[in-house]
């Protein structure tokens, strides 16, 4: 008999770095939380800088910082394993797949408890970039995909944040069942809010805007993006680019280009803002944008969605399922298609206006508090169908059949 009030143990190695994935798994703990479970946090070097809810409760597996911008800790709580600090959980939900993500599934495993796994970002990506003499190897031998499937075929249910994400994982192999759902947004990027002197403040008077918010890593290609707009600047004269996000592996390279005479009259690079600040970018911008191949959602279009703004993207992985092309921006195949939507949206104040209206509209379905509630519905399904077919080694297509089944009538869930 599964309780109404779950105790979930959340498992990531991320929790508090400053990334759209750790954003993510953030807001849907404290989200549970206020719902009235009990959600335990795993994770090393817990930071937390806002009132806590009641519910959500912190183990600190310690760690080292290895990359002080990207707050980046390396974890390896051997010691910890096979003895954890709580012994009552109904469920694990692994949020990532390293050290934190073994030590998830061995507890998991130790307590008899169901698991299931969020693939948010993959780390072939990452790994190169953060550990470069054997990520680079790591990355060359495909080790790391190959590490990725082994852990995710333990779960009794993986979920990625979307459609085109989980064809990804299918692409490279990836066991069903995987269903896709948003990881979604807290209501506060839906509040009312007024620029109350923001253009004054970040320079952007009289500009049409394209905002730029991310962390400055190179898979988020931010050089290009302010090289092409130098091209939409020709045919936009009052243009401008404001370049908003946390630090990163090109946090220099962009603040020396910025500085470049070439793009400094047009581009403005304001490093991480005040959250109050973030929302009125958002609502007072044109256009926002962001150009990724390898993104598990893109969270800040959808943060940017919520204040009436349209966007133009990657038509790629994660944002091809967030940008509905011709609807609420558009969706481009390469950089000059890019230039060539935003120059189209910057233009034409009735078309942006429109875009924006939908945009909002389309929003309202991202809600995290209703995305938390299925989350939860997800849970007492594996926990009463799921689990019990994989404890006594049933074959997996029984589980898809059901998982499948289940979620057909679960709004904002692709099976």
């Amino acid at each position: 008999m599964v309780r109404e009030k779950l105790e979930i143990g959340m498992f990531s190695s991320m929790y508090s770095q400053m990334n759209g994935s750790a954003h993510a798994t953030r807001f849907l703990c404290e989200t549970i939380a206020e719902l009235g479970h009990n959600v335990h946090v795993f994770a090393p070097r817990i930071t937390y800088d806002s009132k806590k809810p009641k519910n959500l409760h912190f183990h600190d597996l310690g760690g080292a910082r290895v990359a002080k911008k990207t707050g980046l800790v390396l974890s390896a709580p051997i010691q910890k394993i096979f003895k954890c600090d709580y012994n009552d959980l109904d469920i694990a939900h692994i949020q990532t797949h390293a050290s934190i993500g073994v030590l998830g599934v061995n507890w998991a495993k130790k307590q008899g408890i169901p698991m299931v796994g969020s693939h948010h970002s993959p780390l072939t990506f990452y790994t190169a970039q953060y550990v470069p003499i054997i990520g680079k190897l790591l990355v060359k031998n495909d080790l790391i995909w190959k590490w990725e499937r082994f852990l995710l075929d333990k779960y009794d249910l993986c979920h990625t944040p979307t459609k085109t994400k989980k064809d990804m994982l299918l692409d490279y192999k990836f066991k069903e069942p995987i269903v896709a759902l948003t990881n979604g947004i807290r209501d506060f990027y839906f509040s009312n809010v007024e620029e109350n002197g923001i253009k004054e403040k970040y320079n952007i008077v009289g500009k049409k805007v394209l905002l730029y918010v991310s962390r400055l890593s190179p898979e988020k290609h931010p050089i290009r993006i302010i090289k092409t707009f130098k091209n939409i600047k020709e045919k936009v004269p009052n243009a401008h680019l404001l370049m908003v996000g946390s630090e990163g592996p090109s946090t220099e390279a962009v603040k020396k280009i910025v500085d470049n005479n070439k793009y400094k009259d047009f581009v403005s690079f304001a490093g991480r803002v005040p959250f109050e600040d973030l929302l009125r970018l958002y609502k007072t911008a044109d256009v926002s944008c962001l150009w990724s191949l390898i993104e598990a959602e893109g969270l800040v279009l959808l943060e940017a969605m919520a204040q009436g703004t349209p966007s133009v993207g990657t038509n790629a992985s994660g944002i091809a399922n967030i940008i509905r092309h011709g609807e609420t921006g558009y969706l481009a195949d390469n950089l000059k298609q890019f230039e060539d939507y935003v120059v189209k949206l910057l233009k034409d104040d009735d078309l942006r206006k429109e875009f924006g209206k939908n945009a909002r509209n389309i929003a309202e379905n991202y809600r995290l508090k209703e995305i938390a509630k299925i989350w939860i519905k997800l849970y007492k399904f594996t926990l009463e169908e799921l689990y019990p077919l994989r404890y006594y080694r049933k074959e997996r297509k029984k589980r898809v059949e059901l998982v499948k089944e289940f979620v057909k009538d679960l709004p904002n869930v692709y099976f």
